[in-house]
């Protein structure tokens, strides 16, 4: 027969694994959260970086054995490639940002302040 106290002691062990293993798994899903929202989905810069280029150059020269000139001739073609994204990116960001001012001409005060909250919410949207 069972004695009456192992019985219970049964029930709260099974509790307190429960118990436990529930806490694991809310912890996890709390921290995989944290990491997707202000690690993974964090904008990735859309220009190349020198850091980014110096790899890339190195991993061309492992990959496909090229000679110094060729090596010489792929660095320039990034050294370009870089420059022509950041001028592609300072123009989009202008263009955006003269359509905006060009918008807010038009609308009335409360209509400019309801636009710029609108836009804060659509940046906040992107963010997350």
């Amino acid at each position: 027969m069972l004695d009456p106290k192992t019985a219970g002691c049964r029930g709260k062990l099974f509790g307190m694994v429960a118990f436990i293993f529930a806490s694991g798994m809310l912890a996890g899903a709390f921290t995989m959260s944290l990491v997707e929202r202000y690690y993974w989905l964090r904008p990735k810069p859309s220009v190349l970086s020198e850091a980014g280029k110096a790899m890339a150059v190195q991993h061309f020269c492992r990959e496909l054995a090229l000679n110094e000139s060729q090596t010489k001739a792929i660095e320039n073609i990034l050294d370009e490639f870089i420059m022509q994204q950041a001028d592609l990116l300072a123009r989009y960001r202008s263009t955006r940002l003269s359509g905006h001012d060009r918008i807010l001409e038009i609308l009335n005060e409360d209509q400019r302040r309801r636009f710029k909250k609108i836009l804060g919410e659509l940046q906040n949207q992107r963010k997350d």
